[in-house]
């Protein structure tokens, strides 16, 4: 009689370890403006494969394994509470692999500065048009011949107006 396999916390940390040493981009994008005050029509995402309207896509800034840690000096979002408020678990950077990925993109002054921003994801394996100069790593939709695959996603509970007056840091922490 046979079982299902099971996929290990050492497997999983593999499963990071290989994911991380792959190109990865965040892309974020201008969403439905109905999401603003409609929330019930925000679209499921599980079965994504873009974002709704992509303005473009940074190369990484950081990606990091993490541990669960309540002294962490990162915190993300991990459920609700009883009362219904958010629930939050606190991270640290770890240099050995583990199932946890923090990545974090930082967008410039001048990119995208006249949207408001609704949503953005992790994208693995982007392919950029060959002709580009060397070292650019932010990239609009019409630089991308092939946007990857999406990792992860999410529609933004308070939407980021973007100014050329800022920089903005997006970042995630995820279980893989």
């Amino acid at each position: 009689m046979s079982t299902l396999a099971t996929l290990t916390t050492a497997g999983l940390s593999g499963l990071a370890k290989a994911l991380k040493d792959r190109p990865l981009h965040m892309a974020w994008g201008t969403g439905d403006p109905a999401w603003d005050t409609d929330p019930s029509t925000k679209p499921g995402l599980a079965d994504a494969t873009t974002l709704t309207a992509e303005v473009g896509r940074r190369l990484l800034r950081a990606a990091r394994f993490a541990v669960p840690d309540p002294a962490g000096d990162i915190t993300a979002p991990s459920g609700l509470n009883p009362d219904g408020t958010l629930l939050y678990t606190r991270y640290r950077v770890s240099d050995e692999p583990a199932p946890w990925l923090y990545v974090q993109a930082g967008f410039e002054h001048d990119e995208a500065s006249d949207v408001t921003i609704r949503e953005v994801a992790l994208f693995m394996d982007t392919v950029t048009k060959p002709d580009l100069p060397p070292g650019q790593r932010y990239f609009t939709p019409g630089e991308v011949t092939d946007p990857g695959l999406m990792m992860v996603a999410q529609i933004l509970d308070a939407p980021i107006i973007r100014s050329a007056a800022q920089q903005q840091n997006i970042e995630f922490i995820f279980s893989v």
